[in-house]
């Protein structure tokens, strides 16, 4: 039997159903500007319905089941995919800016115009080699030739280590957002285990799972166990990195020994806090870590790769013969099929038709090993690739330079010094594996005395020709110094490398923006709040509040009547 209050009881669950629906409006409304906000609705459902006296069931009435929010996780999953390409991009397409802009090609200033003016003012000194200006006019264009190089050298280690600081960076702020995500995923499984939906603080949670898609690749799973309780994962670059409340975090530890010889020293690597070691070569790795470990490390393959010939009794000495690099570190770590050896001493004999690199170990190889390796093979152009390119080419000008002038003759009969050497070089041979952008010099001493620059290979009657001058001049056309022809030629080729990797850089930076932002568009059609929606809404849950709140006025005033009128006289 129904209750005589039935109707009002109705008339009463709609009016508070029809009020919850314009608070979920009102706070939709509240946060249409909120980034990351997802729409919130109301399930709404009719209320358990009574036995009528055994002619049916009559109706109870409405109530609001659970208050759930519009989000679609695939929408959500293409966007962290394309996020971290996004991110990679952004970083290497702003470090390869730099790099462009350092070179300067296009300006007064740049590599092809410093390396022209050496020419241009041997030019002028062949034609009268025993004119001092002349001669102090080469020193200073030969001086200021090595100093730009070592000012490149500077730049290019500066952004080496900005990047190097902004890989810890990411480190960090990827361990905020885990320790952030397991303080989330705590309140929200405690807050549904009573069987409400934890909206807002969801929506916090994918958002912090946006910012860290960009850092790195993400992959994230929700599992339900058989109590309903609810655990969210996210797994960065296949690792998992947050469960539940449980988070693995990172850190970054100083490298004991260089990955490339271009390399500045103590530039970070990464591993997980457990001691394991993060694989910052994955080649499933994305985001800006990647860009920052890519332009920091990459070598484009150019790493120390060899094969072993022979190893001594001990197997503690390694010979290497036609080794692809040798201006390793005299000190470090090798790996030797797939096993790391520390090594004490590196010397190269160049001396023989079968020149050989031989390693002096701290222990001994295994007998019958093959291949020896050193560094990662990263097969990106970032700043190591260019530093050795650069490195090679003054090598080989300083070294083309050096022979010729050293075959001249002074008035004494002595032989020419080195014209280009490097920083802390004394006398005797010049090391050229010593030589790098950062210290490489034109000869202290002839720019002290001008007249220790040879032009010939002998004097007669105490004047001096142009004999030596004009080998050098030779030098700028000549086809068999580089592999790729002229030494302009390989700069130009060089310039060209940076501005095709600027360029794909660019064009992928741009191509992963329009993608984000046609994906986050999608995302707003579909969870964000549409104010002009809204509006309607309000008009419809007020009318339902208004025809609730008339029912009840309705059964009032029959309550009146039947109470205090019936029966009257």
């Amino acid at each position: 039997m129904q209750s005589s209050f039935f109707g009002l009881n109705v008339a009463t669950q709609g009016l508070f159903t029809a009020r919850t629906s314009l608070d979920i409006v009102n706070h939709n409304i509240s946060n249409a500007e909120t980034p990351g906000y997802s729409r919130q609705y109301g399930i709404q459902s009719a209320c358990r319905p009574l036995p009528n006296n055994g002619i049916g069931m009559m109706g109870t009435g409405s109530e609001i089941l659970e208050v759930s929010q519009y989000r679609n996780r695939y929408l959500d999953v293409k966007f962290w995919n394309s996020s971290c390409h996004y991110g990679e991009y952004s970083v290497k397409n702003t470090q390869t800016s730099y790099m462009e802009t350092l070179l300067n090609e296009l300006k007064d200033t740049g590599i092809t115009k410093q390396f022209a003016d050496v020419f241009n003012s041997l030019q002028k000194l062949s034609k009268d080699p025993s004119n001092f200006a002349y001669r102090t006019s080469f020193t200073d264009m030969s001086t200021s030739f090595g100093k730009y190089f070592n000012d490149v050298a500077k730049q290019l280690r500066s952004y080496q280590r900005e990047a190097n600081f902004s890989i810890k960076t990411k480190i960090d702020q990827i361990n905020y957002s885990a320790n952030q995500l397991a303080v989330l995923n705590d309140q929200i499984s405690n807050l549904e285990l009573s069987g409400n939906q934890a909206n807002d603080l969801r929506d916090k949670r994918a958002n912090i799972v946006d910012e860290l898609s960009k850092i790195i690749n993400v992959e994230v799973e929700e599992r339900t166990d058989s109590q309903g309780k609810k655990t969210f994962q996210v797994f960065a670059n296949g690792q998992r990195l947050v469960e539940g409340s449980k988070v693995n975090l990172l850190e970054t530890r100083p490298r004991k020994n260089l990955n490339n010889p271009e390399d500045e020293n103590g530039l970070f690597d990464i591993y997980w806090k457990n001691g394991q070691i993060f694989n910052m070569t994955d080649s499933k790795l994305e985001g800006e870590l990647k860009g920052y470990i890519d332009m920091r490390d990459g070598n484009n393959g150019n790493n120390f790769k060899g094969k072993i010939e022979s190893l001594t009794t001990d197997s503690k000495t390694i010979q290497v013969k036609n080794p692809m690099r040798t201006d390793l570190p005299k000190t470090g770590v090798v790996e030797i099929d797939g096993k790391e050896y520390e090594y004490t001493d590196c010397v190269y004999n160049g001396n023989s038709l079968d020149p050989t690199l031989t390693f002096t170990l701290t222990e001994d190889a295994k007998v019958g090993a093959q291949n020896i390796s050193m560094g990662d093979n990263l097969m990106y152009k970032g700043i190591p690739y260019y530093m050795e390119k650069l490195n090679h080419f003054v090598r080989t000008i300083a070294k083309e330079f050096n022979e010729i002038h050293q075959t001249g003759k002074d008035k004494d009969g002595n032989n020419g010094v080195p014209l280009f050497t490097y920083k802390g070089y004394t006398t005797g041979d010049v090391d050229y594996d010593k030589m790098t952008i950062d210290n490489f010099q034109f000869s202290p001493e002839i720019k002290n005395d001008v007249n220790k620059l040879l032009t010939t290979t002998d004097y007669q009657n105490g004047q001096s020709d142009n004999e030596l001058i004009l080998k050098m001049l030779a030098l700028k056309h000549d086809t068999d110094m580089f592999d790729k022809g002229e030494p302009d030629n390989y700069i130009q080729a060089l310039v060209g490398e940076l501005g095709i990797d600027k360029k794909q850089a660019e064009s992928f930076e741009r191509g992963q923006m329009s993608l984000n932002n046609m994906i986050k568009n999608q995302r707003l059609s579909y969870s964000g709040v549409d104010l002009n929606e809204e509006t309607t809404n309000i008009i419809k849950y007020q009318q339902a509040y208004n025809m609730s709140a008339k029912m009840i006025s309705v059964f009032d005033e029959i309550y009146e009547v039947t109470i205090n009128r019936l029966g009257a006289s």
